[in-house]
């Protein structure tokens, strides 16, 4: 015999069952996650001992569990992709505690002809190529771009597993991606503005806005770092680790509005950071 209470019943069994996390979760996607977690813990020890660096074998299995590959994950994609990317963004952001704002800002200048023999020797095979298969000069100027510009993480995991941090072409090498990607700031509306057909005053200030935007965020790095710093410094763990976790992927996503790298953006972060607040912060993304 069914009741009228039976539906209200039903519905606060399950909002029962939810709030204790039964049932609210795909037990598929999770069951993927874990697959996946264990296959790259086998290969990070599989790249130990053949003492090779974990990223190219990690490479390879992301194409053997990509769409296409041998074994598709389709419930986690986009779970994946976006933990993919919050990974890099604590990368960079460990990677920028290494560095000072005025050692990066001195760097940045040294190695400004540096940026102009990278741009030159990286933009010019695209840029050639394209012309050489046919396409018209826009396309070759996109394939140029593809060329030239260079992955802010992959560079990062390789420097951190050849355990490369503290050595002095690191900060040049560091260096040479932030001149990147100031270019992507002038390239990529331009280039868009062509494509799409944007009017030249259009593209002309969403240039400006994101230089504006970039300095603004380099002078608050440089002048107000330190204080900054003292701000978000907290006794407690909890409270540090959030504001840290907060504040950077809040810039790195910023960044990423302006056609500058995330992962640059998190790089900023870390470099603005000084004082105490450095060795609690490695402290606490480390295990990360």
């Amino acid at each position: 015999m069914h009741t009228g209470g039976e539906p209200l019943v039903m519905e606060l069994g399950a909002g029962v069952l939810g709030f204790a996390g039964i049932g609210s979760v795909d037990s598929l996607l999770v069951i993927e996650l874990g697959a996946v977690v264990l296959i790259l813990a086998v290969v990070a020890r599989l790249a130990r001992r053949i003492g090779l660096p974990a990223l190219p074998l990690y490479l390879l299995a992301g194409l053997a569990l990509g769409e296409g590959g041998l074994f598709e994950v389709s419930a986690s994609e986009d779970f994946i992709e976006v933990g993919a990317e919050i990974g890099v963004i604590l990368m960079l952001l460990m990677l920028g505690l290494e560095f000072s704002t005025h050692e990066l800002i001195a760097n940045v200048r040294r190695t400004t002809l540096g940026g102009f023999v990278d741009l030159v020797l990286n933009f010019t095979p695209g840029f050639v190529a394209g012309l050489i298969l046919g396409f018209d000069p826009v396309v070759a100027v996109l394939l140029g771009g593809v060329t030239y510009i260079s992955s802010s993480g992959i560079v990062a995991k390789l420097v951190s597993d050849l355990d490369r941090i503290g050595n002095h072409e690191t900060s040049v090498i560091l260096s040479i991606l932030v001149i990147e990607d100031l270019a992507m700031v002038l390239y990529l509306p331009i280039v868009s503005g062509v494509l799409f057909g944007g009017s030249a005053l259009d593209t002309t200030i969403t240039v400006a806005i994101s230089l504006l935007a970039v300095l603004a965020v380099l002078t608050l790095a440089y002048f107000f770092g330190e204080r900054l710093s003292a701000f978000a410094l907290s006794q407690s763990s909890e409270a540090l680790l959030l504001t840290l976790l907060g504040g950077t992927l809040l810039v790195a996503g910023i960044a990423g509005r302006l056609n500058l790298s995330t992962a640059v953006g998190a790089f900023v972060v870390g470099v603005a950071l000084s004082g105490d607040i450095v060795s609690h912060a490695r402290g606490l993304l480390l295990p990360l």
